[in-house]
């Protein structure tokens, strides 16, 4: 049986107040599950939603998306244009994608605080403002005599509504440190995206297509080869596959579009992470999550790359350090 099977089996079996009476200390059981509705996207989430590619309604929990499962609603947020997350237990991680190896993490419970998260990607607009106030610096331009910048699309017209990229880690959290907010951790993005059921992917289990991420398609879509962002060859404007790609809670594009950049350092797996981890005190990388526009579900068995469960390299906290055209991030606050 698949991975994400196995996952979806397990969250059928056991409700979400047992997850809760699994953790250590627990006492009772965790929030109620919300019958048959999905969160509305726009719940709870402030005033100011952002592009308006962004706003619109979440995908019901009884749609073919969401596999059927209830979810719980976002809690209401005062910050604008981020979804509140509720508090309360998770499964964060995964068995067996066999690519990770050591850097794998375990499938377990992990107990979250509630925390805010930005509804979509920071779009090349937004750091904008930061570069005016005089904050945050450029993003990487293409450089003929540069690799890494192959893709950066900084100085071109209308990028306003696309995510940023061509930035560094440090780059990413001086700009959510100047809005008052910070880079998510692993855990708070994971359950941002994956809501309380264990899923694969934020739409559901469904394997993943460019009905909900932007994503490189396989080359016989196409009738060519692997083409890039669902056949544009880069990244879309945030929400464009909004809601069908939508997580549980109304967070749009955590799978595809750019790669995201999280606080945590990229250590190995751990078994027994504790309630609100923050990953391993050092390392050499920094953990980025989700996949992007350059990936395909065929580059392993298990389509781990676009699985919320992926851990990959996310740079370090250098000046001037960039993943290129294929990373970007978003910011959180934490209660």
């Amino acid at each position: 049986m698949l991975q994400y099977d196995l996952i979806r089996k397990r969250a059928r079996d056991i409700t979400l107040a047992c997850l809760a009476a699994t953790l250590p200390g627990s006492t009772g059981c965790g929030p109620a599950l919300v019958d048959g509705d999905g969160p509305e996207a726009g719940d709870g989430d402030g005033e100011g939603d952002g592009p308006e590619a962004g706003d619109g309604d979440g995908p019901e929990a009884g749609d073919e998306a969401g596999d059927g499962d209830a979810h719980e609603l976002p809690c209401a947020s005062q910050y604008p244009g981020m979804i509140c997350i509720p508090e309360g237990p998770f499964i964060m991680g995964s068995t067996d994608l066999g690519h990770l190896e050591e850097l794998e993490m375990p499938e377990q419970v992990v107990q979250m605080s509630q925390f805010h998260i930005d509804r979509h990607e920071v779009t090349f607009g937004e750091y904008r403002a930061c570069m005016n106030a005089g904050v945050c610096t450029p993003p990487a331009a293409e450089d003929p005599e540069d690799d890494l910048t192959y893709g950066c699309r900084w100085g071109q017209a209308g990028l306003d509504d696309y995510p940023v990229a061509c930035i560094g880690w440090l780059e990413a959290l001086i700009y959510c440190e100047w809005r008052g907010a910070a880079l998510p951790t692993e855990a708070q993005w994971e359950k941002a995206g994956r809501g309380t059921d264990g899923r694969t992917y934020s739409w559901g289990n469904e394997e993943p297509s460019c009905v909900y991420a932007s994503m490189a398609t396989p080359a016989d879509e196409w009738g060519q080869g692997s083409v890039y962002g669902c056949g544009t060859g880069m990244p879309e404007p945030v929400g464009s596959h909004s809601p069908e790609g939508d997580s549980p809670y109304g967070v749009q594009d955590m799978v595809g579009n750019v790669s995201e950049f999280v606080a945590d350092w990229l250590g190995p797996g751990v078994a027994e992470l504790g309630a609100d981890p923050r990953g391993a005190d050092s390392a050499v990388w920094k953990t980025r999550k989700g996949g992007s526009f350059r990936v395909e579900p065929a580059h392993n068995a298990s389509s781990g790359w676009l699985h919320l469960a992926w851990r990959g390299r996310g740079g370090g906290p250098v000046p001037g350090y960039q993943l290129g055209p294929g990373g970007g991030f978003r910011c959180a606050i934490s209660e």
